[in-house]
């Protein structure tokens, strides 16, 4: 999720900026001036606004009840898109929640909305988007351009496309402007119903409280206020919220005034006034009326505030992020060249939040995990989180809220961009944050396994299968991963150069305006343009086209013996047709015994390159350096042997990415069935002498993918074996750094991370000295926890193998300081921790707690579950566990999070059998139209594990005991 805006007028030819300035002059006046009017109807001409909302007996008026049904007849309600006949120009919205509940327990807001719009072409019916709302009057005046007003003569709601239908005795006339206003009531959604307007109860210093904040991304401003919500429709907003004297409302924009107003039982509220918001999209607008304390500075003109509970304002939490904010949009104006445009910049930490965080135009809000930073508690690597997040935050105010994709089929352009400068901008800000390069390729490689699936999706659809059901399925890997992935590659062949000066001219052109992914290629092209020195193959569509308007992404083979390169579809399994299933205009960036040599493009299926000919047994080539484009690389038998043999003989030689990525491409190409398994198993050889956490990180995660397949198998004992004897230089190497000393890493996140990963991985693998650390660091903390802390980084690693090497005493003690914490992130190393446990009585009873939200709270059920299936004993615990409780969990959950609890089942079952029943209670569980892709997920992972164990097993069985036999 993203957005933010920026101000500035950048265009250097004469004529344009007079063109330009004449045009935004006469809209900005045209503009004020309805605005203007429709201020006047709420501050004058509407008595309702300063008092409770009653059915107000004016003329032209309709009410109706929220169970009116649209009409049989067909009309333009039926279309999913609003018509382009009606354009909004100016909200005048209040907004009145209540925090006492009524009578069945139902907390409630109250509101009113004049909106003002111009016809674009005539008709005599308005389309408004609503949602639970009760919409008890409308009216309808003319602004200008109109003599009649025409009559309301009938007003409904279309369900299935959430329209309000307001029906008109005659046509609204072509360039006239209207204001229609509405008063309307709506539901505060609570617990797992944090979308809309929502209230979250905690507590604070002992206290009991609530704040109110919104969340309306994608399609929830409807349930808020009635509007024309689609991202195309932008407008300015005037807000106004009345709320309790003793708290604080903040919206998109900076408060203006604050005034008292006396409601029907002679009770007095403040009102709050905010300026003008800059034109924007419905989805962006945003309400917190909360007690929450901040902390402020400014960068430049702009203040920058984040907002949270008194006691972590207190505890220092909110001065990370307070500092590295300013930095960061610093960085994204230079960059871009363009203008933050707001004067203040709002982030907020919730206690509880349906995403992790949300880039509302100067009101950003966040989950407190992603916000906050206990300097005492927290890693440094906790610490890199937030930066990432609040640069993709950062990175939406141009990419999101300035210029918006026109409809959501095209949210890439949000999410991507956004996505991609989350990676790159954290070093400039915290030089040191190696780990933000980690979690890009981490990234690239999570999305190419997606990407193989025959369920995926291309980066852009088409417009038409993007209806209002199917846009939250669009916030997926698909639309953030590879959209970063893809951008990262356009600004590797593009150069830094022209990569950004087209980014900055698509931001100027198009700023407060919706956009397609032409524009966006457009601008490269004529950025490519404008300059000789990068010549490409293809103009920048044909080329970028390629990447997204097609699913998947291409194996790249190259013949040494010939110098022949190919390019075909990369399956999950190899499928028996050999023939071409996607062309893509592929960058071949290159390397020859360790020489960076000229880029290459692949434009068809095959290519000869004779430059990439082997001209002896020593020559060796590596393709993708640094990992630049989007595909993985396959190459002949000889040419995987010199790769390895100079792994062997001196690693450095080849980038570190590449380290990493032959590893990666290698055990997934065996998967998909393109290499055999032994080449794969042989990348690994080296690994002893490799001491990069960015290639170790990948080996693991490949290698915990295998040990999947080969779980409750003797195979699985005797590859923890082999790792064990691969992994042990590494372990000591860090332990060396350090002086074994675990205290002694306090500002290096990136050491922190790499210890962390260490320990971890050779407790897991039982090495000794590392089990015998996490017992006594353990067993210090039991004997006094406050004056023997666990350092922060290693928290999650001594307290899982404290308890695992431990017994029922290690178990109850870790629950009591589990039952202790307040609801912090801390939390979260005890919840895990206790699912270390060995002992299956111990597994059962954490699992029935889960049950009890005052024992294990709401939000962590779905962390517990995942985190008792990791646990080789606690997997088919908490399979039963899930069947048996499924309904409560639906019920009380809303069953989300559970959903993606089945998922990781189906990566973690390793038999034909059990894949088989996961299916059976999917499809006795889920709906028709959510379980067609789960299911089809399951068979495509069945059939390829069926495949590995018929084709692998013995011989890699044969390939460890002789590597062992070597080794030993």
């Amino acid at each position: 999720m993203g957005p933010k805006c920026k101000s500035g007028f950048y265009v250097s030819k004469t004529a344009a900026v007079l063109v330009t300035v004449l045009f935004a002059a006469l809209l900005i006046s045209f503009t004020v001036l309805a605005a203007l009017y429709a201020i006047s109807r709420m501050g004058h001409g509407n008595a309702t606004m300063h008092e409770e909302p009653t059915q107000v007996p004016i003329p032209f008026s309709s009410t109706f009840a929220a169970t009116t049904q649209k009409p049989s007849r067909p009309g333009i309600w039926d279309h999913y898109r609003l018509p382009q006949t009606l354009v909004p120009i100016n909200y005048q919205l209040e907004l009145w929640p209540r925090l006492d509940p009524d009578y069945d327990g139902t907390y409630r807001f109250t509101g009113e909305a004049n909106i003002t719009f111009q016809c674009k072409g005539e008709t005599d019916i308005i389309l408004l988007h609503i949602s639970h709302l009760n919409v008890t009057v409308s009216q309808l005046e003319i602004v200008s351009g109109g003599t009649e007003v025409p009559l309301v003569l009938d007003v409904w709601k279309a369900e299935v496309n959430h329209y309000m239908v307001l029906e008109l005795n005659t046509t609204l006339k072509k360039d006239s402007v209207y204001v229609l206003r509405c008063v309307f009531t709506g539901a505060i959604g609570e617990k797992r119903h944090m979308y809309g307007l929502f209230i979250i109860h905690y507590t604070d210093e002992g206290q009991n409280m609530s704040v109110v904040a919104s969340q309306m991304e994608p399609t929830y401003a409807r349930s808020v206020f009635p509007c024309f919500d689609e991202p195309a429709m932008k407008a300015t907003f005037d807000v106004r919220i009345v709320h309790l004297y003793n708290y604080v409302a903040l919206s998109n924009m900076p408060a203006v005034d604050v005034t008292i107003r006396e409601d029907e039982n002679g009770h007095k509220w403040n009102v709050t006034t905010f300026s003008t918001t800059p034109k924007m999209s419905t989805y962006i607008t945003a309400f917190v009326v909360c007690e929450f304390d901040y902390v402020s500075k400014f960068e430049g003109s702009n203040e920058i505030r984040v907002w949270a509970r008194k006691s972590s304002i207190e505890n220092g939490e909110a001065d990370y992020a307070l500092n590295v904010t300013g930095p960061i949009l610093t960085h994204l104006e230079h960059f871009f060249n363009v203008s933050y445009p707001l004067s203040k910049t709002d982030l907020v930490a919730l206690p509880d939040f349906i995403a992790n965080a949300m880039e509302n135009w100067g009101l950003m809000i966040y989950r407190e995990d992603y916000l906050l930073h206990n300097q005492m508690k927290d890693s440094l690597d906790q610490r890199a989180v937030i930066c990432t997040v609040i640069a993709h935050e950062l990175g939406h105010q141009w990419f999101g809220n300035l210029v918006t994709m026109n409809w959501w089929n095209h949210l890439w352009l949000n999410e991507g961009l956004a996505t991609f400068f989350e990676y790159l901008v954290p070093h400039y800000v915290e030089p040191q944050m190696k780990l933000n390069e980690l979690h890009a390729f981490a990234d690239m490689q999570e999305m190419f396994s997606t990407d193989s699936f025959l369920m995926s999706q291309p980066l852009t659809v088409k417009e038409e299968e993007i209806r209002s059901h199917q846009i939250l399925p669009m916030f997926n890997l698909v639309t953030y991963n590879k959209g970063a992935s893809i951008v990262r590659m356009a600004a590797s062949f593009l150069t830094k150069k022209v990569f950004q000066k087209g980014l900055s001219s698509y931001l100027q052109n198009f700023s407060y305006m919706t956009v397609e992914q032409d524009n966006l290629w457009n601008h490269w092209q004529k950025s490519v343009d404008s300059q000789n020195e990068l010549q490409l193959p293809a103009p920048v569509k044909d080329i970028m086209d390629s990447w997204t308007l097609q699913m998947g992404y291409p194996l790249i083979t190259l013949n040494t013996s010939s110098g022949t390169i190919t390019q075909e579809k990369c399956f999950l399994t190899k499928p028996d047709n050999q023939t071409s299933h996607g062309n893509w205009f592929v960058p071949i960036n290159w390397i020859k015994n360790g020489s960076v040599q000229p880029m290459k493009w692949l434009e068809g299926n095959n290519s000869l390159f004779p430059e990439m000919q082997a001209t002896s047994d020593q020559d060796w080539i590596l393709l993708n350096v640094n990992v630049s484009g989007y595909y993985r690389v396959n190459y002949d038998h000889s040419n995987w042997e010199r790769v390895q043999n100079q792994l062997m003989k001196d690693p450095n030689a080849i980038p570190v990415k590449n380290r990493a990525q032959i590893i990666d491409d290698a055990f997934k190409l065996v998967l998909s069935g393109y290499l055999d398994v032994e080449t794969a198993l042989s990348t690994t050889k080296y690994l002893s002498k490799e001491t990069e956490f960015m290639v170790w990180s990948t080996a693991l995660d490949i290698i915990d993918l295998h040990l999947n397949f080969l779980s409750n198998t003797h195979l699985y004992g005797l590859f923890k074996q082999y790792l064990l004897r691969i992994f042990s230089p590494l372990y000591k190497y860090y332990m060396d750094l350090i002086g074994g000393d675990v205290y002694k890493v306090k500002d290096d996140a990136f050491m922190q991370v790499s210890v962390h990963r260490s320990v971890k991985t050779a407790c897991w693998l039982g090495l000794k000295e590392c089990l015998q650390l996490a017992a006594s660091l353990y067993g210090r903390w039991m004997s006094n926890s406050t004056e023997n802390k666990i350092p922060s980084y290693l928290r999650y690693d001594i307290y899982c193998y404290g308890i695992a090497s431990g017994g029922v005493k290690e178990w109850e003690f870790a629950w009591e300081m589990f039952q202790s914490q307040n609801g912090t992130e801390q939390d979260q190393y005890l919840l895990f921790a206790l699912s270390c446990s060995r002992e299956p009585w111990l597994l059962n009873r954490y699992l029935q707690y889960s049950l009890d939200s005052s024992l294990v709270q709401r939000r962590y059920t779905g962390s517990l579950l995942n985190y008792v299936i990791e646990n080789d004993i606690g997997q088919s615990l908490a399979w039963g566990f899930i069947q048996e409780n499924w309904k409560h969990f639906q019920t009380e959950h809303g069953g989300h999070q559970f959903t993606s609890v089945l998922g990781d089942l189906a990566e973690r079952f390793s038999s034909e059998f059990q894949l088989d029943q996961l299916v059976k209670f999917i499809t006795s569980t889920m709906d028709e139209h959510k379980q067609h892709g789960a299911i089809e997920h399951i068979e495509e992972m069945k059939k390829s594990r069926i495949c590995f164990k018929t084709k692998y097993y013995s011989r890699i069985y044969n390939w460890l005991k002789e590597n062992l036999r070597n080794t030993g």
